[in-house]
């Protein structure tokens, strides 16, 4: 269950990948794509350059370093994300009705709009706010959906977060159990 993914528990999604695709690597990114597809490559294009973004891609993508390849596979098959024709990722229709319970538990403690004010996890503002939107947590109890017509409000929960925090606890002891059987507790081989 573990073994092909790098993602510890307490990791959050797509965590600390914005300190590596800054402004000007995606810029080269996109004229490099918009000159494969138009026939058109520059004279003075930097071929170092383009092999090192890349291969940056290539590492961010890669299952057994990041695990986002992984996770955008995962958001696509949830149908949260779609592939355009263009080949472009966007946010597939009716997408917030399929978003899963951790994601909302992430919004509410990390990204939320009151929470992470700098947005330091690089969330898209149309993410936050339609999630915020059409998502409603009780305290201790758990995130319903938000309807537009009053009045078919129904009072069922979506999410209990009682049952998350158990899943949740089962897949840490899970996780720790199965790194003590690799490599032994506290990696001294007991």
């Amino acid at each position: 269950m573990f073994k092909g993914n790098p993602r510890k528990p307490g990791s959050h999604s797509f965590e600390n990948i914005q300190f590596v695709l800054d402004e000007e690597r995606m810029s080269r990114l996109r004229s490099n794509w918009e000159a494969k597809h138009t026939s058109t490559i520059p004279n003075d294009r930097d071929a170092t350059e383009d092999l090192n973004d890349e291969y940056m891609i290539a590492h961010l993508s890669s299952d057994n370093m990041t695990g986002l390849r992984h996770e955008i596979s995962v958001l696509i098959s949830m149908q949260i994300l779609s592939i355009q024709a263009d080949g472009r990722i966007s946010l597939a229709k009716g997408w917030e009705d399929r978003v899963p319970h951790m994601m909302l538990i992430e919004m509410q403690q990390l990204w939320g709009t009151e929470v992470d004010t700098n947005n330091l996890y690089c969330i898209h503002d149309t993410i936050k706010l339609s999630l915020e939107k059409h998502w409603e947590h009780y305290e201790d109890e758990g995130w319903q959906r938000v309807e537009e017509d009053d009045d078919n409000n129904n009072d069922e929960l979506a999410f209990d977060d009682v049952e998350y925090q158990l899943r949740e606890q089962i897949f840490a002891e899970n996780y720790y159990n199965w790194v003590n059987e690799k490599s032994g507790m506290g990696e001294f081989g007991i």
